[in-house]
């Protein structure tokens, strides 16, 4: 671990989720660590690819259309 990482124990207990996520890293042959930080790091892309999805749709002359007024 270099200096600016930090070591962070979670003892997870809750149901149906600690069982979702010993399953999938045993599936992927990673610790649960390894697991959560694959999930962060997924959602983290998808979110970078978004918001660069909505910066090139963003159009100052655009209008805003109330979804109830869409036939």
């Amino acid at each position: 671990m270099t200096q600016n990482q930090k070591r962070l124990d979670v003892n997870i207990s809750f149901g149906e989720l600690a069982q979702y996520l010993i399953e999938v890293a045993e599936l992927w042959n990673k610790t649960i660590p390894e697991v959560l930080v694959a999930f962060v790091r997924e959602e983290f892309e998808a979110e970078k690819e978004m918001a660069e999805i909505i910066k090139e749709r963003d159009i100052e002359s655009a209008k805003t259309i109330r979804h109830e007024n869409v036939i």
